[in-house]
């Protein structure tokens, strides 16, 4: 066995509101070992059971005790340490949809620090993982607690420092630890925020409270500083050298952009690695970790189209930083060419609306122009007409891999959504210059032939990205899908019926294309067109109402 740079070579994996199969996970792990990779996170937070908690995790998909110890006992067959990562501060807002947990809610998705109802709870959560994993360790989460103490802890016990609630908090939390003999990592970006006063990605400050903080922190408490942008080692310094003023025990996150849409972004993600993990490596971290987030709500990425990434990243942390090497590492793991999956992400390589983004990186306009309205069209502002062709190239690119025996489903995804935004990308577009220009024929012509090759399409897409999905998960959470490829469907089935209702006369307008579509930024007519990115600051992408 090589030797790794690092102590600890992890891997984090969550699918968000959906889950992977056991069996899913269990080969991840036979992949992981391979690339020797010695810890395993589990997102679990809102994916397991709790005794005596019957609306905790409701009506989702969610490990029984007997599901993680086998996956425990499996990775730790393999030499790799099973870590669960839940939440005890914030993101449950799915725990404060039902009646019994109301009380313990500060604002947002945030838990009432002080109350005792919900330190009963979090011990229920320990002990559970306590029980299920021989490790003894659990992150614990505390992450984006953004407006901890401004709701019911405000009404109770008025403005406090943050650092002393969130103070307060963990070490009544790291009692409930000690109490079942397990240690604890916790994410690091709240520190970060009550130190500095941000967590930007340009690693600006408001403030320095470093040295209040660093006195607030357990010192066997393990923080881990998370960043996924950073194309530069120079970032990665700065951020460490702000991590060490808190703390000694730091552990690096870097990410796979595997929640941007249906394809992920490995091109940016390696290059951020790659940085990451050199100036880890110069700046004496010990510990560094890979992060597969799911989506919004839940998981399209496919778990196996991530692994150029993980294969990088493993390289990487064995000091090799050839990119020939790697490929062909990828190659005899996957036996499949690593150019292969990097092509999954090809149909979303149009012009960067950012004009310092030559790369495209970090770009998913295949998500947001799937469901953006044809009549209602938010982001046809984004759209250059064209570049059709990008949609045409990696339909016929990704068909090289479509009927491949091992990875096949996954080509048949993408290259179904390719074919789909073919003519949907710009179908709002053309629809609404056709009216505005009294066009009858060519509204006539788009409402019988490409509308109904667009919904066609669609349903190859959803039966496709059905078939990958089922593949992969446990089926709770499907339903988010069913419900937004239904929506996309039906509202291009009405919108046609509308266009051919008016050519025919029967209506006499149609309100929404009397509209004028202006630039999506600044309301401008000006329009500057490009692909929009996520990046940490464009969170409106995220925000799609049809997202459920």
């Amino acid at each position: 066995m090589r030797k790794l740079l690092f102590d600890k070579l992890g891997v984090l994996v969550s699918s968000d509101g959906t889950l992977y199969t056991v069996d899913t996970l269990k080969k991840f792990i036979d992949y992981a070992a391979e690339l020797d990779y010695n810890n395993l996170y589990i997102d679990l937070t809102a994916g397991y059971e709790l005794e005596g908690e019957p609306l905790f995790c409701y009506l989702r998909a969610k490990y029984t005790n007997t599901e993680l110890k086998e996956i425990d006992a499996y990775a730790k067959a393999k030499g790799i340490t099973v870590i669960p990562t839940i939440q005890t501060l914030a993101h449950l807002a799915y725990m404060f949809r039902w009646r019994p947990y109301f009380g313990m809610r500060d604002i947002d998705d945030i838990l009432l620090v002080g109350e005792p109802k919900v330190y009963e709870l979090i011990e229920k959560m320990i002990k559970t993982m306590a029980e299920c994993f021989s490790a003894k360790i659990i992150h614990l989460g505390l992450d984006e607690a953004f407006r901890l103490g401004r709701g019911k802890y405000y009404d109770l016990h008025g403005d406090r420092n943050r650092v002393d609630i969130m103070k307060e908090h963990v070490y009544k939390v790291l009692e409930i630890c000690k109490k079942y003999g397990v240690s604890a990592e916790v994410w690091g970006d709240m520190y970060m925020r009550l130190a500095y006063g941000t967590y930007d990605g340009d690693g600006g400050a408001s403030c320095d409270k470093s040295e209040e903080v660093a006195k607030s922190i357990d010192s066997d408490l393990k923080i881990h500083y998370w960043d996924y942008f950073g194309l530069d080692k120079e970032h990665y310094f700065e951020n460490i050298e702000k991590f060490k003023k808190l703390t000694d025990n730091v552990v690096f996150d870097g990410g796979v952009q595997s929640y941007i849409g249906f394809e992920p972004d490995n091109t940016f993600s390696i290059k951020t690695l790659e940085a990451g993990f050199k100036a880890c490596y110069e700046k004496g971290i010990k510990e560094v970790t890979v992060t597969l987030w799911g989506g919004d709500v839940t998981n399209e990425t496919s778990i196996w189209s991530t692994m150029p990434s993980l294969v990088a990243a493993a390289e990487f942390a064995h000091g090799n930083y050839d990119m020939t090497s790697v490929k062909e590492k990828f190659k005899k793991l996957m036996s499949i060419e690593f150019d292969a999956f990097i092509a999954l992400e090809s149909a979303d390589k149009l012009k960067a609306r950012d004009v310092d983004n030559k790369e495209s990186y970090y770009c998913n306009p295949t998500k947001y122009l799937l469901y953006n309205d044809v009549f209602a069209g938010i982001y046809d502002a984004t759209v250059d007409e064209s570049e059709r062709y990008v949609f045409t190239d990696a339909a016929k690119r990704l068909e090289l891999y479509v009927k491949d025996k091992k990875w096949g489903g996954i080509f048949r995804t993408a290259k179904a959504l390719a074919e789909v935004l073919e003519y949907k990308f710009d179908l709002g577009i053309k629809t609404r210059r056709a009216y505005q220009t009294g066009d009858i024929k060519e509204l006539k012509k788009l409402a019988n032939k490409v509308y109904p090759l667009v919904i066609r399409r669609v349903e190859k897409l959803y039966r496709a990205f059905r078939e990958q999905y089922y593949a992969e998960c446990k089926q709770n959470g499907f339903e988010v899908q069913d419900m937004r490829f239904g929506g996309l469907k039906k509202r291009l089935e009405n919108c046609r019926e509308l266009l051919l209702k008016y050519c025919n006369g029967k209506i006499d307008r149609l309100n929404e294309l009397e509209q004028k579509i202006v630039d999506y930024f600044d309301g401008a007519d000006n329009i500057v067109t490009g692909a929009l990115f996520e990046n940490g600051h464009v969170d409106e992408v995220s925000s799609l109402p049809i997202w459920i």
